[in-house]
């Protein structure tokens, strides 16, 4: 059976682990981001068009080849790169040329940019060209928008672009 010593000795190691980590936990305050501001995010994965077309391989080009490499066509595999623009009351905030990931630069391009802004109604515009044949943009974000304080809202491509 304990003694009242040792009962007072584990109530007194206790309080010494206990009382500091309920400081911690409750006394410093951390602010994200002052009451005036919110936060945008990009975040983009997409895989671009690829480069160039297929070309039919001759009867001596396909002789060629190995046999587990045979194939009617020869088609590049490079993709584009993704050219992205972000404006925010016509301001250019963001303007950048994504590349394909992968060796062969063959894989889906990523960027992700997190912008803070100040809250309020802004006019977004968000445009990208994944096709290195294609003139001007091949997808477009054009919308108006009421960021709240503190609101973290994100931007992201899915068959185009999408707001949450």
């Amino acid at each position: 059976m304990p003694g009242v010593a040792q009962i007072f000795g584990q109530i007194v190691l206790y309080a010494l682990f206990f009382v500091p980590l309920a400081y911690i936990t409750h006394s410093p305050t951390h602010q994200y981001l002052p009451d005036d501001m919110a936060v945008l995010k990009i975040a983009i994965r997409h895989a671009g068009k690829i480069i160039g077309e297929c070309t039919p391989l001759t009867g001596a080009e396909y002789d060629k080849l190995a046999a587990n490499m045979k194939r009617p066509e020869l088609c590049p595999r490079e993709r584009s790169p993704l050219k992205l623009t972000l404006l925010l009351d016509g301001e250019a905030l963001y303007r950048d040329t994504i590349p394909a990931s992968g060796l062969h630069r063959d894989g889906v391009s990523s960027m992700y940019q997190r912008f803070v802004l100040p809250a309020g109604p802004h006019h977004l515009q968000l445009f990208m060209n994944d096709d290195a044949s294609a003139e001007g943009n091949t997808w477009e974000l054009d919308q108006n928008i009421e960021l709240l304080p503190t609101q973290v809202m994100v931007a992201q491509f899915r068959e185009g672009f999408v707001l949450q």
